[in-house]
């Protein structure tokens, strides 16, 4: 059955640029690998996306997969402006360079900064300043994408789970419990204690309100933060510290007796 708008699905990618079939992206590890673009930090897998929402993924591609068939590989060329935009020259901008001393930032070129709230590209140093596009490193190129759709999601609980691993990579979905309340609309998210180390976990938690909110109609969101302080109950069995088939003789002062 073909696949619809709005449908949610899981689909594997690689992206290259139209211009020399450079590979940039992909969510399989032996094309990264080969590639050799693959990054340790990253989890290689299947990506999540509603067909036709660019929240997910860029315009050209999201409405590329209306129509598509499940495990059915095709190949898409999406324009710039499909893609990630034309160049903007009024997005390159002369800063001084001290301005990005004084945020922590190394003023060399080729090196990405965040400044103001906006990614950008050194792309000039001297005289004390900084010349710095803002422009996305891919605007104003055509772009290739191999896609295969690999799994169709249809049951709620089931996306509601896949939603809720996207802003928690990694982490196994049996240590999460998850329960909706529909008076009112309220979903609870219980999450492992382990979590609160994780670096960016206020931004993961406000993402995943949001989405919670935006594409499965929440009303409420809840979290969790589960301390699991069970312990054991005491046998009335005293452990046996012996090895098999070995007895012990009357009078050994093992450091398991008392000696009075």
């Amino acid at each position: 059955m073909p696949i619809t708008e709005n449908d949610w699905v899981k689909i594997d990618y690689t992206a290259r640029l139209k211009e020399n079939s450079k590979v940039f992206d992909t969510t399989m590890e032996d094309v990264a690998r080969s590639e050799r673009i693959f990054d340790e930090k990253r989890t290689y897998k299947p990506l999540l996306c509603r067909v036709g929402d660019e929240k997910f993924l860029i315009p050209g591609l999201a409405r590329s997969l209306v129509g598509l068939e499940l495990n059915s590989p095709q190949t898409f060329e999406i324009v710039a402006i499909d893609a990630y935009g034309e160049r903007d020259s009024k997005k390159i901008e002369m800063v001084p360079t001290k301005r990005l001393r004084k945020a922590n930032l190394d003023p060399r070129v080729g090196n990405r900064v965040q400044l103001a709230g906006r990614s950008g590209t050194i792309i000039w140093v001297g005289g004390g300043r900084s010349r710095i596009d803002f422009n996305h490193p891919l605007a104003g190129k055509d772009l290739i994408f191999d896609v295969t759709v690999v799994e169709h999601l249809e049951e709620e609980d089931q996306i509601r789970k896949e939603i809720i691993s996207r802003r928690f990579p990694g982490i196994n979905m049996d240590e999460i419990t998850i329960e909706v309340s529909e008076d009112p609309d309220t979903i609870s998210v219980s999450l492992p204690n382990y979590l609160i180390f994780m670096e960016g976990l206020a931004i993961a938690k406000y993402s995943l309100a949001t989405e919670l909110r935006d594409f499965l109609n929440f009303k409420v969101v809840k979290f969790i933060d589960l301390f699991d302080y069970q312990e054991t109950a005491p046998t009335d069995e005293e452990p046996d510290t012996q090895e098999k088939g070995e007895e012990k003789e009357e009078g050994d002062s093992s450091p398991e007796q008392e000696i009075s």
